[in-house]
C-alpha cells in the first residue's frame, strides 16, 4: 500500500463548516454547526481516500512574524464569532478522540506548519494531500504534494497548475507580490490585480524581472506603479512567503492513524447530537 499523507487547514476547514451550516445546536443547546461541519468533512476524507496518515494544523493566538514585519498583516479579518470560539474544544475532543495529532505553534500561522510538515514529506517521496480552501498554499505543490479544496471539490497539482495557469508553484509568491491580497491585507501594487499579475509573471517569469523590465511593460500607470512601490511589492512576498522550516517535533509514525476510540467517539457524538454518525462504524 503506498503511503499517503492528508494534512488538514483547521482553521481554514473550521471557519468553512461555520459559514456553511447554521442553527446547529447539542441537545443541551451549545452551538455545534463547525464541529458538524469539521467532522463530516473528516469522515469523509477517512472512508473515500483512506489516508495512511494524517496530521491537522491551526493558527495560535498572538502575532505571528508577518504582523511583526507588517502591523496592518491581516487586520481587515473580523474577530471569532463567540459561537464559534465555544466549539474550538469540543472540536479538539473529537480530534483526539480520533487519535489525530494536531499542530500550533505560537509566532506561525497554519500555513507555515502545513509548509513545514509537506515539504519534510515531499523530500521523503511521500505523497501529501493538503485540505484547504487558501490558495496561497498553491506555492507548496511540487511532485509529492497536491492541494484538495473541498468546497469546489477540486484538486490541483503540479500538471494541472502549469497547463491551467502556465506557472510553476514558486510563482504563486510573485504573483501576490504584485496583486496583493485582500483577505490578508497583502499590499502588493496599486492598480494591479490578480489577472495582470498573473500575466506579468507568465511573460517575465519572477518579481524581481518585471521589476528589472518596467520599461518594456505595456501602460505608463502600471509602470509609474511599479517602480514607486518596489518596495511594497517586495514586502508583499515575503508575507506571502509560507516558511517551511518552522521548528516542529515531528515524526511520521506519530501520525499513522490507528485505534480510534470509538467508544468516545461515539460519546461526543451522542453528548453532540451526531445521531447519524452513530450508526456508522469509526474502523481504520
Amino acid at each position: 500500500m503506498s503511503k499517503n499523507f492528508f494534512i488538514i487547514d483547521g482553521h481554514s476547514q473550521l471557519y468553512q463548516a461555520y459559514y456553511a451550516i447554521t442553527g446547529l445546536t447539542t441537545p443541551s443547546g451549545q452551538p455545534i454547526n463547525a464541529v458538524y461541519g469539521f467532522t463530516r468533512m473528516l469522515r469523509k476524507i477517512l472512508k473515500e481516500d483512506k489516508p495512511s496518515y494524517m496530521a491537522i494544523a491551526f493558527d495560535s493566538k498572538g502575532p505571528t512574524f508577518r504582523h511583526l514585519e507588517y502591523k496592518e498583516y491581516k487586520i481587515h479579518r473580523k474577530t471569532t464569532p463567540d459561537d464559534l470560539i465555544s466549539q474550538i474544544p469540543l472540536m479538539y475532543d473529537v480530534i483526539n478522540a480520533y487519535n489525530i495529532p494536531f499542530y500550533a505553534i505560537q509566532g506561525y500561522e497554519a500555513d507555515d506548519i502545513i509548509g513545514t510538515i509537506s515539504k519534510k514529506l515531499s523530500k521523503g517521496k511521500i505523497e501529501c494531500t493538503i485540505i484547504t480552501t487558501d490558495k496561497d498554499m498553491e506555492q507548496l505543490i511540487d511532485k509529492y504534494i497536491k492541494i484538495f479544496n473541498p468546497r469546489k471539490k477540486e484538486i490541483n497539482d503540479l500538471e494541472k497548475m502549469r497547463k491551467e495557469k502556465g506557472i510553476e508553484p514558486e510563482n504563486v509568491i510573485d504573483i501576490l507580490a504584485l496583486g496583493g491580497d485582500s483577505s490578508d491585507n497583502i499590499p502588493g501594487i496599486p492598480g494591479i490585480g490578480y489577472k495582470t499579475a498573473l500575466n506579468l509573471i507568465r511573460e517575465w517569469k519572477s518579481l524581481e524581472n518585471v521589476l528589472a523590465n518596467v520599461d518594456k511593460i505595456n501602460g505608463k500607470k502600471k509602470q509609474e506603479n511599479l517602480l514607486k512601490y518596489i518596495e511594497s511589492a517586495r514586502l508583499s512576498k515575503r508575507l506571502a512567503t509560507i516558511n517551511t522550516e518552522v521548528p516542529l517535533d515531528f515524526s511520521l509514525e506519530s501520525c499513522r492513524l490507528t485505534n480510534f476510540d470509538n467508544i468516545k467517539l461515539n460519546e461526543l457524538f451522542t453528548k453532540y447530537g451526531f445521531n447519524s454518525f452513530l450508526t456508522e462504524n469509526h474502523d481504520n
